[in-house]
């Protein structure tokens, strides 16, 4: 199974595989009382709108040990590992992995320390790779082999599992050397609150209302268009969960701006909506008409703030603040995008534009001191010579 060498004193004997209720109990138990673990998952997610969980890996510092989900239906012990605050899970791009374990035990994991995340604070890089991030920390070279891999299959090929095993093994080395680092330069408190932005982030999407936001299409619509799109989402996004399947063999984006857009209110006029087909049209129009009804009757509401757009004028200010955040991008070795992401530069130039110089939500908390407050003070000197 897992290749019997060692590579920088790094345990390497087979992993243990957990496959029945008692072993997951018994494992989870012993795992409850260390201070930090290794954490990933497996999963497939192709023609589904869910991640299907096949595999759990988790390393202790000396063993790896595989839970397949497809032979165990009691995760209680796992929800109460993930739930407890007194174990650092480590964890490499751990968003994905989030959803999959939310999906298999209800819980979405608590004290997560995200190796990814750590590298981009710490200046190595953004959105690296697990491995590229091992290569670069530890000189590590791992193969792309099972990348592709069936997960779902069994039994796993001694190649998945050796796979399977690698991506949780380096995890401890790595998260020992980032939180020193991090500690270094006083950042720990800015992967901590990056990991509560991503757990409302994760707790706002499962929000049907809010599954416009997703539709860059949509960006352009205002008024009863944007709250027709709105519902048209929220629509979706409940047919998708429903069936399991993914949002755009529902409806595609593009589909649903041109009926928000349009609004047609016969079957009829369904055939001149781009990338709608005639079987979803015969399938879906009755709900659709309805939906867009209902819109328009809605149109007394309270209206949907559209994304702040920036008139040409304005251009120029966003310039600046680009200019602003590359120099204090460099200042403090870390990507520019981690601190702020165009779209956000786009809406603190409207805001400003408009009178109101409150920092958006996306430049509160750490980033206030790390770049807010440099974009703000930019803003007030361009506003000052006319």
């Amino acid at each position: 199974m897992l290749p019997q060498e060692k590579s920088h004193g790094l345990p390497m004997t087979d992993p243990t595989f957990v496959d029945t209720n008692a072993q997951l109990e018994a494992a989870c138990a012993r795992w409850m009382g260390l201070d930090t673990i290794g954490l990933d998952t497996e999963f497939e997610r192709t023609r589904t709108y869910y991640s299907r969980p096949a595999l759990v890996q988790i390393f202790d510092d000396e063993h790896v040990s595989l839970i397949d989900p497809l032979a165990i239906d009691d995760f209680e012990p796992l929800a109460a590992l993930l739930s407890s605050p007194d174990v650092t899970k480590v964890m490499h791009a751990a968003e994905g992995d989030m959803e999959v374990l939310e999906q298999l035990t209800d819980i979405v994991p608590v004290r997560v320390f995200d190796t990814q995340l750590a590298a981009a604070f710490t200046g190595h890089g953004f959105s690296l790779g697990y491995r590229n991030l091992t290569q670069m920390l530890l000189g590590e070279e791992l193969s792309k082999g099972e990348t592709r891999s069936d997960w779902l299959r069994r039994p796993l090929s001694d190649a998945q599992i050796a796979y399977a095993a690698l991506d949780v093994l380096h995890l401890l080395r790595m998260y020992e050397q980032l939180r020193s680092e991090l500690c270094t330069l006083g950042r720990a408190g800015w992967l901590d609150e990056e990991m509560e932005r991503v757990q409302r982030r994760r707790d706002a999407d499962r929000d049907p209302r809010r599954a416009y936001l997703r539709i860059r299409q949509g960006r352009r619509l205002e008024g009863g268009a944007l709250r027709a799109l709105r519902d048209l989402a929220a629509w979706r996004e409940h047919e998708a969960r429903n069936r399991d399947l993914p949002r755009q063999m529902v409806v595609r984006d593009v589909s649903l701006v041109a009926m928000a857009s349009a609004r047609p209110d016969s079957a009829a006029q369904f055939a001149d909506i781009p990338e709608f087909s005639d079987k979803a049209a015969r399938r879906y129009s009755d709900a659709l008409i309805e939906i867009l009804e209902q819109a328009r009757a809605d149109d007394g509401e309270a209206p949907i703030v559209p994304e702040p757009t920036i008139e040409r004028r304005h251009a120029i200010w966003l310039k600046s603040l680009k200019e602003v955040l590359q120099s204090r991008a460099a200042t403090l070795g870390v990507p520019a995008p981690l601190l702020a992401q165009t779209r956000t530069l786009e809406a603190l130039v409207a805001t400003a534009a408009a009178g109101n110089d409150a920092l958006p939500e996306e430049l509160r908390g750490w980033r206030g001191p790390a770049i807010g407050d440099q974009l703000r003070a930019a803003l007030e000197g361009i506003a000052k010579d006319g």
